[in-house]
């Protein structure tokens, strides 16, 4: 693997003129098998990823959004799955009915007395793929510069969620919660997605960094400046206090001149072998919602063992409280196998409450 990038590396310096070309590949593949409730869910899948950055050679470094491949339970769409179909269905029916003619006289005889009318024959059902296929739409819609004092990105799929700090969950899967119970009570941070800027620095042991969608709709090649109505900021800042690590965050929303604000926060400390973390975010959407959560990390052995909690409760629904857990084991570079654990009270009736996932990952 790594001959290959070097290959690729030169052979795209040669191109450009220059040897500060960096192009990295990674991949990865994953077996992972979910129970919840009486069914149990299997999912293989994998990735393929490049990334491109280049030296100006004036203290600029500029990095391009690669590109990547993935087909696993978090593509809705793809070859395997055959997409989605739209269905039609035609009949023959009595007002397009023919008559019954027969030849062999010397004229054409017209049996109408004897008229047969097809009436609903042969129904024909269509289908039409109208959805499927994996689209990277990521690809090439970002690119930063770093410099010494901070760095720059911008794009039409920036990513400005700061505001989403809960260390409640410490699922690495798609699949352990897939087909749990919706929650009643679920924490909406707006459009934190869109055609914008982000500048990341640091200073004196702390971290700030900014972010502004000038349209948060997302997924357009161009800047719509003229979108005022339809923009997101978002700021956060990370500092240490004493033994703690804390981070505070503020995300503004406004859509269709409904405005959503959201603060988080979030802190972490030793305890004992491990580390916690814990953290609050509240955001004033349609209904106010206030998450609480924390999270245990430590090591047993050879193995990283982590477990969460998190309580969300938005006005006028019932509260949800998610716990999750989970248990990875390296055997080997770039394999592990791991399990997984979710429960969830504050769902919709008749719904599945828990699961349990076990998996193994290949890193290549």
């Amino acid at each position: 693997m790594k001959k290959l990038i070097a290959i690729i590396s030169v052979l795209a310096a040669g191109f450009i003129g220059t040897a500060k070309a960096d192009i990295t590949m990674s991949a990865g593949s994953s077996l992972e098998m979910q129970s919840i409730g009486s069914a149990s869910n299997l999912s293989i899948g994998g990735s393929l990823g490049f990334a491109f950055s280049q030296d100006l050679g004036n203290g600029v470094t500029v990095t391009m959004q690669g590109l990547s491949f993935g087909n696993d339970i978090d593509v809705a769409d793809n070859v395997q799955s055959g997409g989605s179909l739209a269905t039609s269905t035609t009949r023959v029916s009595q007002s397009n009915a023919g008559q019954i003619r027969t030849t062999g006289f010397s004229a054409v005889t017209d049996f109408s007395a004897n008229t047969v009318q097809f009436t609903n024959v042969n129904a024909i059902t269509t289908a039409t793929l109208t959805s499927g296929g994996e689209v990277d739409a990521d690809a090439f819609e970002q690119i930063s510069f770093a410099t010494a004092n901070g760095t720059l990105t911008y794009g039409s799929d920036v990513e400005i969620d700061y505001a989403d700090l809960g260390v409640g969950d410490v699922l690495s899967s798609d699949l352990t919660d897939k087909g749990l119970g919706t929650a009643t009570s679920a924490l909406s941070l707006g459009n934190t997605t869109g055609n914008g800027i982000q500048y990341a620095t640091s200073f004196g042991g702390s971290s700030l960094t900014i972010g502004y969608l000038m349209a948060n709709g997302g997924g357009a090649d161009k800047f719509d400046t003229s979108a005022a109505a339809e923009n997101t900021m978002a700021i956060k800042t990370a500092i240490p206090v004493g033994p703690l690590s804390v981070t505070i965050a503020y995300t503004s929303d406004s859509t269709a001149g409904a405005t959503n604000n959201t603060m988080g926060g979030s802190t972490s400390m030793a305890a004992g072998n491990g580390t916690l973390s814990l953290a609050y975010v509240s955001s004033d959407a349609a209904a106010d919602t206030t998450q609480m959560s924390a999270k245990y990390a430590t090591t047993v052995g050879g193995a990283s063992l982590a477990i969460g909690y998190s309580s969300t409760d938005k006005a006028g629904a019932t509260n949800t409280n998610d716990i999750t857990a989970s248990i990875s084991q390296s055997v080997g570079t770039g394999a592990s196998v791991f399990a997984e654990f979710v429960n969830r009270s504050g769902a919709a009736a008749s719904t599945d409450t828990s699961a349990v996932l076990l998996g193994s990952s290949f890193a290549f």
